[in-house]
């Protein structure tokens, strides 16, 4: 019988791209850098975004969404934040036809943007504090680009938030780090991680704190699965997000930032499978149980589509194939052919 996947511990790189391969999750884009999220892996996303948004959520935080292009003009008013994203990012300097009086930035992450609209926002302490969130892709120009986990452009969450008091933003950037993030990559992803601060020369660009969670790979290597950032003033400063206290004086915001991404399925890939393919958490699956009829009888189609109609009424989510094929000769949309388990 032919190999399906190259061994884990012969190739540990090539045995991740065959799974993804093997598993219909993703292509690669026609733009290098660039990738293709198919049907199953866009699910699986699908099934993250609902855990991670109800979390998100319950925090006190509210979805908005902000502009994908950002005037380049916005970065260079946050002098570190500007010189750590220069080299990833994307810039436009024409559309319709025209050079553009300004080039925009094709959005890297959205501090700029959103502290833009935040100082037009906030007037007093009792706007604040101010928790927003964003569902949205961006751009980071990759030079050694792996499906998931490092691509051009990748699909995230981005928390942006301001407080009154430094306290205040410190006290939220770990209860996201903790009651958001920590909670759903140890109950529902599946993965232990290592939660800490990132060293000065790592953290965020224009943050005065970064806190990371860092799980620890099939081949021995810690990945970054999601960061939350004090910001401290620096960019309330810089776009003059300012409120008036309770005592009637003019202060600037303390502000923090936070995001996981497409990258966590990577994640998922490198710690949950193994040899005969991609094993996926229960809570993620989008099929938790697959039912095949493979031999006609009297009663089997209907008895197959009835324990089916009891396990969605139970609240399982089934796959369901009664073409009477025997799993060798199953197409190539059955689990038989398929290097992926959803259970």
């Amino acid at each position: 019988m032919a190999r399906v996947l190259t061994p884990r511990t012969e190739d540990f790189p090539r045995w991740y791209q065959d799974v993804i391969a093997k598993a219909q999750l993703a292509d690669n884009g026609p733009v290098r850098g660039t990738m293709v999220i198919r049907p199953t892996g866009y699910a699986i996303w699908e099934r993250m975004v609902a855990e991670m948004d109800a979390r998100i959520k319950a925090a006190g935080a509210e979805n908005a969404y902000f502009p994908l292009f950002i005037p380049e003009s916005y970065l260079r008013r946050e002098a570190e934040h500007v010189e750590g994203f220069s080299p990833e990012l994307a810039v436009v300097t024409h559309g319709g036809g025209k050079q553009l009086a300004e080039p925009v930035v094709v959005r890297p992450t959205s501090e700029t943007v959103i502290g833009e609209f935040m100082a037009k926002w906030v007037d007093s302490y009792r706007d604040l504090p101010l928790l927003l969130n964003q569902w949205a892709n961006v751009v980071r120009w990759e030079l050694r680009p792996r499906i998931f986990l490092r691509t051009s452009e990748f699909l995230w969450q981005e928390g942006h938030t301001a407080h009154a008091t430094e306290a205040d933003a410190r006290a939220y950037a770990r209860k996201i780090l903790h009651e958001v993030y920590e909670d759903f990559m140890v109950g529902v992803l599946g993965i232990p991680v290592l939660v800490g601060r990132k060293t000065n020369r790592e953290r965020f660009a224009g943050a005065t704190s970064t806190y990371t969670l860092e799980g620890m790979m099939g081949d021995g290597k810690a990945l970054q699965l999601g960061t939350s950032h004090e910001l401290g003033q620096n960019f309330a400063r810089a776009f003059d997000i300012t409120f008036t206290s309770s005592t009637s004086t003019v202060d600037h915001a303390w502000t923090t930032s936070w995001g996981t991404t497409t990258r966590m399925i990577g994640g998922m890939i490198m710690v949950h499978g193994d040899d005969n393919g991609l094993r996926v958490p229960p809570r993620l699956a989008p099929i938790q149980a697959y039912l095949m009829v493979v031999k006609e009888g009297d009663g089997v189609g209907e008895a197959a589509a009835k324990l089916r109609d009891a396990l969605r009424d139970a609240g399982v989510r089934v796959g369901f194939d009664d073409r009477v094929d025997t799993p060798s000769a199953a197409g190539p949309s059955t689990p038989s052919s398929r290097a992926i388990r959803y259970a």
